[in-house]
């Protein structure tokens, strides 16, 4: 709106007032709120820049185009994990535009940016609007914890969604505690339902509300366990509504339990479930919640791991003794807050990945993603232990320093920090390979553009660096690289037929010739043909492995077209030849068992087998690492 002022001067002056809440960026500490908010998303748009889709991504994708979205769909285990509301969010994400980084990584961004300013909210609700709230913001919107998960699709949509159900559910609290109406208790109780939507941690957000709501927004004069007790007769109904949700997401839990594949709950190994959690708890977490942790490593497919040195673990928790310290002297009940982070951290964080992950020798301790969800609880309680909450009288023990005093530490501990994350957050960046797995995925839709609607494409594995091989079948591109085909192609790759032009995907993702690594057995010394006994070519001692991933060739003479039959187990499969002085054929060979048959089925047509493979399909000149072949012999036909 604009207003003239006129007066004696010549020269009217001019003035803009700025409509509704767009006038508060006068504030200088909102001004300040969205200049850390801003700068942080530019920081974790580079990381978006410079990730694509990787490992449990492509899982989630070739799922999504293998099911309809079905209730038995989205309500599966993953690795541990009960993810509805992801699960539907990346199938529909998906059927939009399968591996479409821009769209995932904008899903992503908005929700973080969306994030960003409900956590101010929070904040500005809980202490009001003053400078000290800049310092647990920063720690939110920086956190190097918080960026692994962020630049890999399959943790963010656990992770991003979590918070956001974490900070809504708090905001939400805070007013109903404030008794501003039982309906914020049922809101943040929806909310608590919406994080579970999305991760199993989510069934733990009505803990934190109870601890947060007890310890510091009800009667902070009684004692913590007498307010706990006071909250339970005050508004059983709301928590027994808590504990019925848990319970029905537990039952639910449990019984969809068999449908995970490969990693899930399971009794650790000691030895492995108590490094994980002193690398956790001990390295990772002190030292990202410093700014850190610096160093990365090693790296994978989703990046580096946290390899914070020595010396900066040691300093992390000289920071972290000193920060405790010094609140629990001058601020009442700052010893609460500090408890509820390390209950947390330990009941919500711990506890569940070991059971969920402490079996396996691949998952390690120094993934942040595991705590990204702790820094939400960090960022409230550093509140809680360096301010008074909206009405708290008595906060402090004892006088605090001189305002400029504080000031200046508060200022020098906010850029330490800033500098430190920015400085991680970069080194982290610098492990990400996104460039080289966007160019294979874009020359993967390029071939399957091209390709014509009858191509025979036989499953091999993406290359290493995008999936391991722990994710055994569903890393084959009949499985990960099906979804950037047209639906014709998409069930040709899934149910190859024999042909004479087999074709498979190479390291760089060109469709290419195929060969067959494993076992290879071509016509004995001075013999033309293998040979025949019985009208059959017989194997009693050649082991097949079956499946998607294993398939055969025959070199071959042929006087006039014919055909074979392919007896493995039970199996039986005609093999069409044709008219050749010198030819070659693939089959698909979906039997395991031990013992392999080829029959001649017209014998006048002068058929003379010259050569037998049986093994992995791979591309011309190249030799995959890892795969082992089916029997002795590790020749390539």
């Amino acid at each position: 709106m604009e207003s003239t002022r006129t007066g004696q001067s010549k020269s009217p002056t001019r003035w803009i007032t700025l409509p509704g809440r767009a006038a508060g960026l006068r504030n200088p500490v909102l001004l300040g709120a969205v200049l850390l908010i801003v700068v942080s998303l530019a920081l974790r748009a580079l990381i978006l820049g410079d990730s694509y889709f990787v490992e449990d991504d492509l899982t989630f994708v070739g799922n999504a185009y293998e099911s309809g979205l079905t209730l038995d769909f989205v309500t599966r285990v993953h690795n541990g994990h009960f993810m509805p509301g992801a699960l539907t969010l990346t199938w529909v994400l998906s059927r939009i535009a399968a591996y479409d980084w821009l769209l995932a990584a904008g899903v992503t961004f908005l929700a973080q940016a969306l994030l960003s300013v409900l956590a101010l909210r929070l904040l500005r609700s809980l202490f009001g609007t003053r400078p000290a709230i800049l310092l647990p913001l920063t720690v939110l919107v920086f956190c190097p914890l918080t960026i692994p998960a962020f630049g890999w699709w399959a943790a963010a949509i656990n992770a991003v969604p979590l918070q956001l159900a974490m900070v809504l559910a708090l905001t939400a609290q805070v007013r109903f505690a404030r008794g501003e109406g039982v309906r914020y208790g049922r809101l943040a109780l929806m909310w608590c339902v919406a994080g579970m939507a999305f991760s199993t941690k989510g069934v733990f957000v009505g803990f934190l509300l109870f601890a947060i709501t007890t310890a510091f927004l009800g009667d902070r004069g009684i004692g913590w366990l007498r307010s706990m007790a006071h909250e339970l007769r005050r508004h059983r109904r709301l928590w027994g509504a808590h504990v019925a949700v848990m319970a029905v997401y537990a039952v639910i839990y449990l019984v969809r339990g068999k449908t995970a594949f490969g990693e899930g709950a399971a009794i650790p190994q000691p030895g492995l479930a108590l490094d994980m959690v002193r690398t956790m708890l001990g390295r990772t977490f002190p030292s990202g919640a410093v700014g850190g942790p610096f160093t990365w490593g090693p790296v994978n497919a989703t990046g580096g791991s946290a390899g914070p040195s020595d010396a900066m673990v040691v300093v992390s928790w000289l920071i972290v003794a000193t920060l405790v310290g010094a609140t629990v002297v001058y601020r009442r009940r700052a010893s609460r807050a500090w408890m509820i982070v390390a209950g947390h951290l330990l009941i919500v964080d711990a506890v569940p990945t070991v059971i969920a992950r402490g079996s396996s020798a691949f998952v390690s301790g120094a993934e942040p993603r595991y705590v990204t969800d702790a820094v939400v609880v960090l960022m409230v309680c550093l509140g809680f232990a360096l301010l008074p909450a909206e009405g708290e009288k008595d906060a402090y023990r004892r006088s605090l320093p001189g305002r400029s005093p504080l000031a200046l530490a508060a200022v020098l501990a906010a850029g330490a920090y800033l500098m430190a994350s920015v400085i991680s957050i970069e080194a982290y960046r610098a492990t990400l390979s996104g460039d080289r797995v966007r160019a294979y995925f874009d020359t993967v839709k390029a071939e399957l553009a091209a390709a014509p609607d009858d191509i025979v494409i036989y499953p091999t594995p993406v290359p290493g660096d995008i999936m391991g091989p722990w994710f055994d079948d569903r890393r084959f591109s009949h499985h990960a690289l099906a979804p950037l085909a047209r639906p014709i192609l998409r069930v040709r790759m899934a149910n190859p037929e024999s042909t004479h032009d087999g074709r498979v995907f190479n390291k760089d993702g060109r469709l290419t010739r195929m060969s067959i690594f494993g076992f290879f057995q071509p016509a004995p010394q001075g013999r033309r043909c293998l040979p025949v006994t019985g009208g059959a070519v017989v194997f009693p001692d050649l082991v097949s492995r079956g499946g998607p991933i294993t398939a055969g060739s025959l070199s071959y003479t042929a006087g006039r077209a014919s055909s074979v039959t392919v007896e493995v187990g039970a199996e039986r499969l005609v093999v069409g030849l044709r008219e050749s002085a010198g030819d070659l054929v693939h089959f698909p060979v979906r039997a395991a068992g031990t013992g392999v048959r080829i029959v001649i089925d017209d014998p006048a047509a002068q058929v003379c087998l010259t050569g037998v493979a049986l093994g992995a399909p791979i591309a011309e000149g190249e030799r995959p690492p890892g795969l082992l072949p089916p029997s002795p012999g590790p020749d390539e036909d």
